[in-house]
């Protein structure tokens, strides 16, 4: 993608995408990539003020989670949810499968969502609540749609038990025992990363974004993943308590559902043992291609990814250990 973007910001890829929905060429602009390529159209290229165009491979697991999380944040806007609204393209479809130079990718066009976006410094605990309580919101806007969403891939802590690290191996056993202690909860629609930056707030009603990891779930998983900057790296200390009881305060008066601290741990531990087990696949680039001229930037990519991947490896052995000894 780096290679076809000019030094106006245009791709002929983000024009095939944007041929889709009306949008000229050369109007999208690149704006950045992570779990999908994301390109910009300005408030003065099209009478619908900004749009975002997001795009990933057909086929790949990015494209694929686009590709739900477009049909099921489609469905919550047809039913007046608090989703960012999606342009449905020419032919009224809400995501495309679109050939572009680069292969074909799963393509969808959202509008931006005006309002504040609030971080864990500036919240105070009346925030965390309506945080909370806007989750809980979300989770029953979708109830009526759970047939209509794969369940997320379970038994995370059985896989692991393969890993060859023997350390995850002993952390997955012990997990897996507390895990079955607890139960799975209540399963909920998610939306899977219901965290601040995916949110926009306007007299106090918060509309969200950016639903790729959406799936049924235990409810305490979706909470885990929204509250992980509230609950830090120490698994037995929270980072923010009085925040995080807020959250869950304001969750549960929403819809009546308690998350406990020990829920938590196990189910963000869960979090991340999925990414210990995605790590190889996304690391596995040959030392060649990283170490070739010009691709400083994507050496400097994996070493920040393996640095991220082995403290996700860090908050399932330290979780494990906490509990084991609370047990």
């Amino acid at each position: 993608m780096k290679a076809t973007v000019d030094g106006e910001w245009r791709s002929p890829v983000a024009d095939a995408v944007g041929l889709k929905w009306g949008i000229p060429a050369g109007a999208l602009r690149y704006w950045r990539s992570s779990a999908a390529h994301v390109f910009v159209l300005p408030p003065q290229g099209d009478a619908h003020s900004v749009l975002y165009a997001r795009f990933a491979p057909a086929g790949s697991t990015a494209g694929a989670r686009l590709e739900r999380g477009a049909q099921l944040q489609a469905r919550l806007s047809d039913a007046d949810a608090p989703v960012a609204g999606l342009v449905r393209s020419g032919e009224g479809r809400p995501v495309e499968l679109v050939p572009t130079p680069l292969g074909q990718v799963a393509a969808c066009v959202v509008r931006r969502v005006d309002g504040e976006e609030l971080d864990t410094d500036g919240l105070d605990a009346g925030a965390a609540a309506a945080w909370g309580g806007a989750l809980a919101g979300f989770h029953q806007a979708a109830g009526a749609l759970t047939s209509a969403v794969p369940q997320q891939q379970a038994n995370v802590f059985a896989r692991l038990m393969a890993h060859p690290d023997q350390d995850l191996r002993e952390a997955a056993q012990i997990l897996t025992l507390l895990t079955e202690r607890l139960g799975p909860g209540p399963n909920v629609l998610g939306h899977g990363d219901f965290e601040l930056d995916n949110l926009r707030w306007s007299q106090g009603r918060a509309t969200c974004f950016d639903l790729d990891e959406c799936g049924l779930m235990p409810a305490a998983t979706d909470v885990a993943s929204a509250v992980r900057d509230l609950l830090g790296s120490t698994p037995d200390v929270p980072e923010h308590p009085e925040l995080l009881d807020a959250f869950l305060a304001g969750y549960q008066q929403s819809c009546g559902l308690a998350v406990t601290l020990e829920e938590l741990q196990v189910h963000r531990a869960a979090l991340s043992a999925r990414q210990v087990l995605e790590a190889p696949a996304i690391l596995d680039l040959d030392a060649t291609v990283l170490e070739a001229t010009g691709n400083g930037w994507l050496k400097e990519l994996n070493d920040s990814l393996a640095g991220h991947y082995e403290d996700q490896r860090n908050i399932v052995l330290s979780t494990a250990q906490a509990l084991a000894q609370v047990e």
